[in-house]
């Protein structure tokens, strides 16, 4: 199945998007992973529906594509872990939070779940005593193609020990608080809002706080030491725009910030790269260092596949580079950094992968995930959701 196909297939199975630029921006927000799909990964869920409930849960930022009058920048939403796993904790001996994925479709069905994965076993087990109960934020609020969604467990905070309704990207540095919009007027949704708002919610004191407030869209790249850095879009259904912040999340104060100033524009060409105007590459998050992790070539069988960060401008550092479907199976689906290095959950494998710099790739075998959903195109994800311990 080739690109258009299964674009196709998937009008067919969500239905066309609305036309508003900001709407297909969301859209592309809620995309999972890279945008080309072999034949064996036909399921429309797995590409659009998978992460409404959980988006950004494992550090996956997604790729979306803005084009002015000038260019087209393929601009990555990226994140950084809430707390580096200790060095003291090895990786693949250690409790690794996890939220598994269940989809199949069309129609489409979702049912997500947390838990932990014994990383020296790969023994899976669920997390029953997970719970969400008095956090806000985290839910999905539609479009005019897509359903409301209620907050799901979809990350698991080590420095207060809890699952919380969002993902890491959101969570503050310290690990005790984190940030959630809201959309305006209540009960609204991204087709038909007025402005949103910016919050604070503090996971010591239980109390929530309003930082800002914008008339348009409010889409959260990141909370580092820097402060939070986030880009605006006008309200439906004009398109405008695009502007870039850095909020103080003390005291809700915005500076505007330069569009080019968090490496947007993808990775360095080498000589020989895009000579014919083409310089095709996704991205699907960061390192713990900040460095974002981009891939080249489709996920057509037998298309080259390499998976890099850049430690300087044009100096790639290469986590692998094969062919889609050779023999040592890596298909990264989203990614996680640690501190020390990158957990990746997989499209294909039903497990779990592991890089450093030092010993490499390493694979580990998930057992006793829940069985697959009834349907077409079914399907089990291991996303990691948290920092091993």
């Amino acid at each position: 199945m080739n690109e258009q196909e299964f674009r196709t297939s998937l009008r067919n199975a969500l239905g066309d998007p609305p036309p508003s630029d900001l709407r297909k921006r969301v859209e592309a927000r809620l995309t999972a992973g890279p945008s080309r799909h072999r034949s064996s990964v036909l399921g429309p869920v797995a590409a659009t529906l998978a992460l409404v409930a959980i988006a950004g849960a494992v550090g996956w930022r997604l790729v979306y594509q803005r084009t002015n009058a000038t260019s087209t920048v393929k601009q990555s939403m990226v994140a950084t872990p809430i707390v580096p796993t200790a060095a003291a904790v090895d990786p693949l001996n250690c409790r690794l939070p996890v939220v598994i994925m269940r989809e199949s479709g069309p129609p489409g069905q979702l049912v997500t779940e947390p838990g932990f994965v014994d990383t020296r076993s790969g023994q899976y087990v669920k997390d029953n005593a997970a719970s969400i109960a008095g956090l806000p934020g985290g839910a999905f609020e539609g479009t005019d193609v897509k359903p409301y969604r209620a907050p799901a467990p979809a990350w698991y905070d080590e420095v207060v020990r809890r699952w919380l309704p969002v993902g890491n990207t959101l969570v503050a540095p310290d690990g005790r608080s984190y940030i959630w919009t809201r959309l305006l007027p209540q009960g609204s949704n991204v087709s038909n809002f007025k402005s949103a708002e910016l919050h604070r919610y503090d996971l010591t004191t239980a109390s929530d706080h309003l930082l800002w407030s914008y008339a348009g869209y409010i889409n959260v790249h990141q909370w580092d030491a820097s402060g939070i850095f986030l880009d605006t879009d006008p309200p439906p259904p004009a398109g405008g725009t695009v502007i870039y912040w850095l909020i103080d999340p003390q005291t809700g104060v915005a500076t505007q910030q330069p569009p080019a100033s968090r490496g947007s524009i993808g990775p360095t060409k080498l000589p020989g790269e895009g000579q014919n105007g083409a310089f095709g590459w996704e991205s699907f998050g960061q390192d713990a260092q900040g460095r974002t992790l981009y891939r080249f070539g489709s996920r057509q069988a037998g298309d080259q596949e390499w998976i890099f960060y850049e430690s300087a401008p044009g100096q790639r550092v290469t986590i692998y580079k094969g062919q889609q479907g050779d023999a040592t199976g890596f298909d990264p689906l989203g990614a996680m950094g640690d501190g020390h290095g990158i957990w990746f959950s997989d499209f294909e494998t039903r497990g779990l992968w592991y890089w450093d710099p030092a010993s490499g790739l390493h694979k580990v075998v998930v057992k006793g995930l829940p069985a697959q959903l009834s349907g077409p195109n079914s399907a089990v994800y291991v996303n990691p959701a948290g920092s091993c311990m």
